[in-house]
């Protein structure tokens, strides 16, 4: 695979950076008393799970809750919301505990071989005795598989079982891209930009973007979701919101020096400016995905009579738009 050698980035920009107004439809809703209670009931499953052990502060200032009142604007359910947040929780504790934070455990050696245990807590595993028993006693010593374990458990109790293997199959997907970042670290290499917008598309919210019909209370049949033009614009909001989580974390990672592989650092080094120049460039790339998304989300709402096709086609929308709020404001980014 084509691989750029890399030479240090320039840490020269001005921090904290400035990310300029981006291509994206607004919040649809804005309710901060119903996010302030999911985030609350979500504070009260963390502890019992054991994920950011010693951070719940900052953890309730991240303010999961209004990140999923701002992206399911189509439920005011707060146990259907909180299954978003526990999402949120869960996958973002595998990124800290597995990938970034050092002080919770995270080592890019051992990234790959923890990912590939973690999906026992995706898709069961079916063990004879006594393989079974030894195999539970080994998730239980992981809080960040007893976080996995206790959100799949969440998700059966909303989802279908053709919801459940989706959200398998993604979750999967993203695990797998996961592992790929750790080679990054470890050998001081750089994927192409190319290379890293295709990683970044499913190393991304996409298995979040899974909920948006469970959690709103309806299906969209498999045979639909997966036809082609719907994934094309799944994928596309996948990585639109994902590129605007490289844009907001950019300071931080800069303060910590995680890795010189994220969009910006990439940028800076194929281009020879500073990283404030490389958070423009990658916010024109944001802007250009977001502007095929937005071209085919008017197609197929203009040619789409199925109105669970359509609904699903707004409530992606609007988690696009929830997600930049969420961004813009949530503390796990302002350092």
């Amino acid at each position: 695979m084509d691989h750029a050698t890399n030479a240090p980035t320039p840490r020269s920009a001005t921090a904290p950076f400035v990310v300029r107004s981006l291509f994206c439809p607004p919040p649809t809703r804005i309710d901060e008393a119903l996010g302030q209670d999911i985030n609350e009931r979500l504070m009260a499953w963390i502890p019992n799970i054991g994920i950011f052990a010693g951070k719940e502060e900052k953890i309730r200032a991240s303010d999961f809750g209004r990140y999923a009142m701002l992206c399911h604007a189509d439920t005011d359910d707060p146990d259907r919301l909180l299954l978003a947040a526990q999402c949120f929780a869960a996958l973002f504790a595998v990124d800290d505990h597995y990938c970034d934070d050092q002080s919770l455990g995270g080592r890019p050696e051992k990234v790959a071989e923890r990912l590939s245990f973690a999906l026992t807590a995706i898709d069961p595993v079916y063990l004879p005795a006594p393989f079974d028993k030894e195999l539970a006693r080994q998730q239980m010593r992981d809080p960040v598989i007893r976080g996995l374990l206790a959100y799949m458990k969440r998700v059966a109790q909303f989802c279908t079982p053709s919801q459940v293997a989706r959200v398998r199959q993604i979750t999967t997907a993203m695990f797998v891209t996961m592992a790929a970042e750790s080679p990054w670290r470890l050998y001081g290499t750089q994927p192409t930009v190319a290379e890293y917008l295709a990683s970044r598309q499913v190393n991304s919210f996409w298995p979040c973007l899974v909920l948006i019909d469970p959690i709103g209370g309806y299906e969209v049949p498999a045979n639909k979701y997966s036809l082609p033009e719907f994934h094309h614009i799944t994928a596309l909001a996948s990585l639109a919101t994902t590129l605007v989580n490289d844009l907001y974390s950019a300071y931080k990672e800069h303060l910590n020096e995680t890795g010189d592989f994220k969009l910006p650092y990439l940028l800076a080094a194929r281009h020879n400016c500073s990283l404030q120049g490389a958070i423009d460039l990658a916010a024109d790339i944001h802007d250009a995905v977001m502007e095929e998304y937005e071209h085919l989300h008017a197609t197929l709402m203009k040619g789409t009579r199925s109105p669970v096709l359509r609904r699903y086609l707004t409530g992606l929308r609007t988690w696009i738009g929830g997600n930049l709020e969420w961004h813009k404001h949530s503390a796990r980014y302002h350092v």
